[in-house]
């Protein structure tokens, strides 16, 4: 019998999102209660490294839902009651389509080491080659301001390659 990967995948990210939206409420607090102490925001790490991280694991959930919030005025963190069942019910219809054999594995392996190169040599941009001499090895706000902005790029590229094989399946080479 095998692991269904439309209650495995919601299961999975559904715990670790989980403490993410708890470290988020946490930060929220803190950052309302410093006021103005902070003169360009609170910093990367850690009052906005949940945030980050959450977008990352579910960038396109975060792209549904985020707009519905802003017309409904939810902010931080009444937005997560949104948010969070999005969050599963994106990663069920990932696991559904995953499971109904639309995406070959082995091409969906392909694809995630192609976008993961493609970050990796995002990241080695000569100017953030500059900043590691200049500076050592990269801090870890550097990293986490890095992977905010690579975050819609990767799910962008991750989602078309996903839809380029499940059309190369449902279409037959002629």
């Amino acid at each position: 019998m095998s692991t269904q990967l439309r209650i495995a995948l919601p299961s999975v990210v559904g715990v670790l999102s989980l403490p993410l939206m708890f470290w988020d409420i946490h930060n929220v607090r803190v950052i309302g209660s410093m006021g103005m102490a902070w003169d360009m925001g609170a910093p990367i790490w850690p009052y906005q490294a949940s945030d980050i991280l959450l977008r990352l694991l579910n960038g396109p959930a975060y792209s549904i839902t985020m707009p519905i919030a802003n017309v409904l005025r939810l902010a931080a963190p009444m937005h997560f009651l949104l948010v969070f069942p999005a969050i599963l019910t994106w990663w069920w219809f990932l696991g559904l389509t995953l499971d109904r054999g639309l995406a070959r594995w082995s091409f969906f392996g392909m694809f995630v080491f192609l976008v993961t190169l493609l970050l990796w040599g995002a990241t080695t941009t000569p100017g953030l080659f500059r900043l590691q001499l200049e500076y050592g090895a990269f801090p870890l706000s550097t990293t986490l301001l890095i992977l905010r902005f690579l975050t819609p790029a990767a799910w962008f590229i991750a989602l078309t390659s996903l839809l380029c094989v499940g059309k190369r399946r449902v279409v037959p080479a002629s």
